[in-house]
């Protein structure tokens, strides 16, 4: 697979990646003191989850491969729908 090719399954992936760990930094950064122990501590796993997609996102554009990277597509997506269960979990706390 060339890098062109990899670069355009991994740009989507990165841009949802940042754009759901952005803001879960900065409302970790800007409401830590306000909220409980449980709710900074679910914020926390959400951000490293989120961290962790965008690695990957990144991984796939950075690696060579033979094959499309699905073991690594599907990971983010299972990360992306793991952060949203857990900010249901959160917004219950």
């Amino acid at each position: 697979m060339s890098a062109w090719k990899r670069w355009r399954i991994a740009i989507p992936l990165l841009g949802l990646s940042l754009l759901l760990f952005v803001p879960a930094v900065f409302g970790a950064w800007a409401w830590w003191s306000e909220n409980s122990a449980t709710y900074r501590t679910i914020t926390a796993f959400i951000c490293l989850v989120l961290a962790g997609c965008v690695g990957i996102s990144l991984s796939i554009g950075i690696k060579k491969t033979e094959d499309v990277p699905w073991l690594r597509i599907g990971l983010v997506a299972v990360g992306i729908l793991a952060t949203c269960g857990l900010a249901v979990v959160r917004r219950s706390v």
